[in-house]
């Protein structure tokens, strides 16, 4: 009797021992990726000029991690340049991008391509390959090579601001499982609302993600003048005209009086 009431609590201790670590897995950070955009709201006044943006979480259970951010997918229109008849450089035609990001920004401890499978890149929508197999393109161009006109869009974006590629700027602490990234976020981005996504990586493949937004929005008179814009041209086209009168005019004043001395 007192053999199998040892047999119990011995039975009793090791359940509500492997019970704990249960508990204690469970509460692991390690467990639960998490993302946070700071800040969530970025306000477009008169004096913007783009802004920093940080990027951070916990839970992070692997050494290796992607942040990407992007808009929602549109079109880019671009125009190309030939030889008229052979002999004067000018624009000839368009070449329309469908189907891309007008931002895209990509951040990641290690290169892209050496940390994540193509097919990994290719189900989550991860770096420029992924991106030129989703985008289709019209253009009345003859003899279109597909491959070089992506390469141009890239570098066209990149140019802009508005698309880029950063590897090792990514901060992990593997004690606490966290990470961070600063980012120089562009004024040239449109006003709207931003994808965060990060993925922690491991064996050429994503483990976990997580995701946050960024909303950009114009404010006060920015967005006064923009509503009017779209609503108004006329009376909008007016205040321009007398500004860019008065701008003139008082530019003149200052070169006149500098002449005089």
């Amino acid at each position: 009797m007192r053999q199998k009431m040892v047999k119990n609590i011995f039975f009793l201790h090791a359940t509500l021992f492997v019970c704990l670590c249960f508990l204690v897995s469970m509460s692991d950070p390690a467990m639960a990726l998490t993302c946070k955009a700071t800040p969530g709201k970025i306000p477009v006044t008169i004096g913007y000029h783009g802004t920093k943006v940080k990027v951070e979480g916990e839970g992070l259970a692997t050494q290796d991690v992607v942040v990407q951010i992007s808009s929602k997918l549109g079109s880019a229109h671009l125009k190309y340049k030939g030889k008229a008849a052979g002999i004067f450089w000018m624009k000839l035609g368009n070449i329309v991008f469908e189907d891309v990001p007008k931002v895209y920004l990509i951040y990641s401890t290690n290169d892209v391509s050496k940390i994540l499978s193509k097919e990994e890149c290719k189900e989550f929508s991860i770096g420029y390959e992924a991106l030129e197999k989703k985008a289709k393109i019209e253009t009345n161009m003859k003899d279109f090579d597909r491959d070089k006109w992506m390469v141009e869009f890239f570098k066209f974006m990149e140019d802009e601001n508005l698309y880029d590629e950063e590897i090792g700027q990514i901060k992990v602490d593997k004690k606490s499982h966290t990470y961070s990234v600063e980012i120089d976020w562009p004024f040239q981005a449109p006003p709207g609302e931003y994808n965060v996504e990060v993925f922690a990586v491991a064996g050429g493949k994503v483990v976990d993600q997580a995701s946050a937004k960024i909303q950009v929005e114009q404010v006060g008179i920015v967005k006064k003048l923009s509503h009017m814009a779209f609503e108004k041209p006329a009376l909008y086209g007016i205040i321009a005209l007398v500004v860019a009168i008065v701008a003139g005019f008082g530019v003149g004043m200052i070169f006149k009086g500098g002449g005089a001395h």
